[in-house]
C-alpha cells in the first residue's frame, strides 16, 4: 500500500499543476527525489548503527537538560511538566547549536549537502541551499541566514525555501520531542528524506523553468557570537524566546480545542439524537484515506488519521501529544508511519510565520506572485511528508 500513496500523492500534485499538467514534468526532480529518499533511509535505516548513535546522542541531550533544570527548579523532573521541559530542553539545545556555528560544523555539512541538492535537481544554489538548511533548522534560521538571496530568488526557489522549510522539522525540538517519548532517530531520519520529497513537490507544485534566480553556490554563513562563550549566550537567550512561544502556542491551541469541542457538543442539551461530534472525529474522518494510502491498516486509519489532522491544522507538538496517547493502541508499524507523517512545520501558523518573514524582502510584483504560493506551499509541504511516510512502509 505505501507504493500505492507514493504514486497517489504524486498523481495528485501533478493534477493539481494546472492545464497542461504533464508538459514538461520535472523528471530529473522527481526521479532524484525519490532516489535520494531511499538513499538517506538506506544511510540511517531503523536499527542500523547511525539510527541508534542518534538515539543515544538526543537522550543524552534530554538528560542534559534535565540536569539543567534541576540546578534551578530543584529535585523536581523537569519531564514531569511539559512547561518545564519546554523551557529547558530547547534553551539547552539551542546553547549547544550556538557553539556549533561557531565552530563551523553545520556550515560544511549544510554546504555539503547543497551541493548534491544543486547537482542532482538542477536547482539554484539558493533554492539547495534552503533545502539542505530546512534538514536542520527552524523556519526563521532558515530565511534570516537567505536573506540577501530571497529578493532575487526565481519563483520556483521560493517555492522550495516555502515548502522544505514547511515539511522538515528543526533540531531545537527534536530532544524535547524525544523526551516526551518519540523516536529521536525516526525524527532526523524523516526530517533527512522530507527535504528531497520537498523539492519534488515544488517542483510538481510549481511548473516552469528556474529562471531568474542566483545561479552560484550559497556559503552557509550563519550569525554566531565573537567566541564560544558569547555563542553559547546567544543560543542560549535564543532558546528561551522560542520556548516562551512554543508554550504560548500550545496553551492557546489548547484551549481552544477545548472551546470548539464544547460548541460542537452543545446542541445535544436540545436535541438528544443529535450526534457526537469532535475535532478528533471530524479530523478522523478527513486523515482516514491518506493514513491508508500511507499503509496504515484500516482498523488503525481514524485514529491516525486524527492525528494528521492535528498536525495540519494546529501544529506538530500538539499532533505528538496525540499521538503518544493512542501509541498504545497502534502498531509499531503505525506508529513510525504516524510519526513520519507528522514530522514537519506544515500547519497554518507556520504559514503565517513565513509570510511575515518573507514579504518584506520582497518587491510589489514579487510579493503578488508570493503570496499566491502558499496554499500551493501548504499543500506540497503535507504531501512531501505523507510521501516520505508512505516510502517508508513501502520499502522496510
Amino acid at each position: 500500500m505505501g507504493f500505492l500513496g507514493v504514486i497517489t500523492f504524486v498523481l495528485l500534485a501533478t493534477l493539481l499543476r494546472g492545464k497542461n499538467a504533464f508538459k514538461k514534468w520535472p523528471w530529473r526532480i522527481a526521479s532524484g527525489g525519490l532516489l535520494l529518499q531511499a538513499a538517506f533511509l538506506f544511510l540511517l535505516k531503523p536499527e542500523g548503527a547511525a539510527y541508534a548513535f542518534l538515539g543515544k546522542f538526543f537522550k543524552l541531550l534530554g538528560e542534559s537538560a534535565a540536569a539543567g533544570g534541576r540546578s534551578v527548579f530543584g529535585s523536581v523532573d523537569i519531564r514531569m511538566y511539559f512547561a518545564l521541559n519546554c523551557l529547558c530542553t530547547i534553551i539547552m539545545i539551542s546553547a549547544f547549536m550556538g557553539v556549533l556555528y561557531y565552530l563551523g560544523i553545520p556550515q560544511k555539512v549544510i554546504s555539503w549537502i547543497a551541493k548534491i541538492f544543486r547537482k542532482l535537481f538542477g536547482i539554484d544554489g539558493s533554492a539547495a541551499f534552503a533545502a539542505a538548511c530546512s534538514i536542520f533548522f527552524g523556519v526563521g534560521v532558515t530565511v534570516s541566514i537567505l536573506t540577501p538571496y530571497v529578493p532575487r530568488m526565481s519563483k520556483r526557489s521560493l517555492m522550495i525555501l516555502l515548502v522544505s522549510s514547511l515539511a522538515t522539522i528543526s533540531f531545537a525540538l527534536m530532544p524535547l520531542l524525544s523526551s516526551m517519548g518519540i523516536s529521536s532517530g525516526d525524527l532526523v531520519l524523516a526530517s533527512f528524506m522530507s527535504a528531497p520529497s520537498a523539492v519534488m513537490f515544488a517542483a510538481l507544485l510549481c511548473p516552469g523553468d528556474d529562471e531568474g534566480g542566483d545561479e552560484g553556490e550559497i556559503k552557509a554563513d550563519l550569525l554566531s557570537g565573537r567566541g564560544i562563550a558569547d555563542s553559547f549566550a546567544k543560543g542560549a537567550l535564543t532558546g528561551l524566546r522560542l520556548a516562551v512561544r512554543v508554550i504560548a502556542m500550545l496553551i492557546a491551541i489548547s484551549a481552544a480545542i477545548y472551546f470548539i469541542n464544547k460548541l460542537l457538543v452543545s446542541p445535544r442539551a436540545f436535541f438528544p439524537r443529535y450526534p457526537e461530534m469532535s475535532l478528533q472525529g471530524i479530523f478522523g474522518y478527513i486523515g482516514w484515506p491518506f493514513a491508508f494510502l500511507m499503509g496504515v491498516p484500516a482498523s488503525e486509519c481514524g485514529k491516525v488519521g486524527y492525528v494528521l489532522g492535528c498536525k495540519v491544522v494546529l501544529n506538530e507538538i500538539v499532533a505528538y501529544q496525540e499521538l503518544l496517547k493512542v501509541a498504545g493502541s497502534l502498531s509499531p508499524k503505525t506508529l513510525r508511519i504516524a510519526t513520519f507523517a507528522c514530522c514537519g512545520f506544515a500547519n497554518f501558523g507556520t504559514i503565517s510565520i513565513l509570510f511575515g518573514l518573507v514579504s518584506p524582502l520582497l518587491d510589489k510584483e514579487k510579493l503578488e506572485a508570493f503570496s499566491k504560493l502558499l496554499a500551493r506551499a501548504l499543500l506540497a509541504a503535507v504531501l512531501a511528508s505523507f510521501t516520505t511516510a508512505a516510502l517508508l512502509a513501502a520499502i522496510l
